[in-house]
């Protein structure tokens, strides 16, 4: 019973190293459905909903812009990832300024889109400050680069359930071993 318990712990903790996971364990489900709808904004020309999260300034500036980014995504459904993630927090309470980093990628497995903005959180909701959007017949390097350490963690991972399950083994092999030499010497078989 115990041993299948820390085979499954094990393997829950071996699935947990990704780079993907550790990417959503790090966001929160806000953060993430807000990537996610402002991707879906920008895709579907939702000047509305643009509007609504972007900074007042950087909208005046850059709204027309947006419309030039929605021709920037594949055409189809396609997936879209957090593929980094940053946080730098100051201050507690109300008055904490939090600026959050992104960069998602979208892709059909033809064409690859990387949107990356920032946040500004001050006392409110928060606000986008800064946004890029760039299309590419190729993976971009961040989701390449995600993929190989997602490999590297993997195996990692792997090596190292093999040495913890060794190390069980022997503790089992040599408490075993152990009682069996007390009792040849209490005289029992």
């Amino acid at each position: 019973m115990i041993r299948n318990i820390i085979i499954l712990l094990a393997a829950g903790l071996l699935a947990a190293c990704s780079m993907q996971g550790m990417i959503e364990t790090m966001t929160s489900e806000e953060d993430r459905a807000m990537a996610q709808e402002f991707v879906d904004n920008i895709r579907n020309r939702n000047g509305a909903g643009l509007e609504a999260m972007v900074d007042p300034d950087l909208w005046k500036s850059s709204a027309e812009q947006f419309a030039e980014a929605a021709e920037l995504f594949p055409d189809g459904e396609g997936e879209t990832r957090i593929t980094s993630y940053s946080m730098n927090s100051n201050g507690l309470g109300d008055n904490a300024r939090t600026e959050k980093d992104f960069t998602l990628v979208t892709t059909d497995e033809r064409h690859w889109t990387t949107t990356r903005f920032s946040t500004l959180q001050q006392g409110g909701d928060p606000v986008i400050t800064s946004w890029s959007v760039e299309g590419s017949g190729e993976p971009p390097a961040d989701l390449e680069v995600m993929e190989n350490i997602g490999t590297v963690f993997m195996w990692a991972g792997i090596v190292a359930l093999l040495i913890f399950v060794g190390i069980v083994a022997l503790i089992v092999w040599l408490v075993r071993r152990s009682r069996r030499k007390d009792r040849e010497r209490a005289g029992i078989s």
